[in-house]
């Protein structure tokens, strides 16, 4: 006997729902990881990539896109360094797949910007002896979660980002912000005080 029209919308119903929520679940970001160099001068990037081509670039004045100059450039797969060629500026091709890009780019002032074309979970790490947390000198990207990273590096991570911005700064330079700001604060109070004691005598 034919089994009943209804009992077999479940199993349907069932593969429908699945089917809608794997295409509305968003894709895991490729990751990239931006290392800032002892000297804090330039940074090197380790990036996952798919497809047969990759730009590098970088926001200018305006927003618009310039080409990025980048050194030490590898193309990686498992077996190894990929053959690739330049077909522009700032432009790589290579055979259609998955790879790791391996590259250094200038860090200029103690201000790095990495852009992407597509969202990557990123991780900018920085060597001992830089910092971000003071908001008054330094800065991350909205988003970016910071914590305590190995061999005393701080990192700052973010899920989903396609444009990081990180300005870090020295324990030299947060020493030279607070003995500044102590300065003007003395400064505020000699030329303040006689105002409010010649105000309190005033008002007797």
């Amino acid at each position: 006997m034919r089994a009943p029209h209804r009992d077999r919308r479940g199993p349907a119903l069932a593969a429908l729902c699945l089917a809608l929520i794997l295409i509305s679940a968003p894709a895991t970001a490729q990751e990239a990881v931006v290392r800032v160099l002892p000297d804090g001068t330039a940074f090197e990037a380790s990036i996952e990539v798919s497809g047969s081509e990759h730009v590098f670039w970088t926001p200018g004045m305006l927003g618009e896109r310039v080409p990025l100059q980048v050194e030490d450039l590898e193309v990686l797969d498992p077996s190894g360094p990929v053959d690739y060629q330049e077909t522009g500026r700032g432009v790589i091709t290579f055979p259609e797949g998955n790879y790791t890009i391996t590259y250094r780019a200038p860090v200029r002032d103690n201000h790095l910007v990495a852009a992407f074309d597509t969202p990557y979970a990123v991780t900018v790490a920085l060597p001992e002896g830089f910092d971000v947390r003071n908001p008054l000198i330094g800065m991350v990207s909205p988003g970016g979660t910071i914590s305590a990273g190995p061999n005393g590096t701080t990192e700052v991570a973010w899920d989903r980002i396609s444009f990081v911005e990180v300005r870090f700064y020295t324990p030299e330079r947060e020493i030279l912000l607070t003995t500044f700001g102590t300065i003007w604060l003395a400064v505020a109070l000699v030329l303040i005080l006689p105002y409010l004691v010649s105000r309190k005598r005033d008002g007797e």
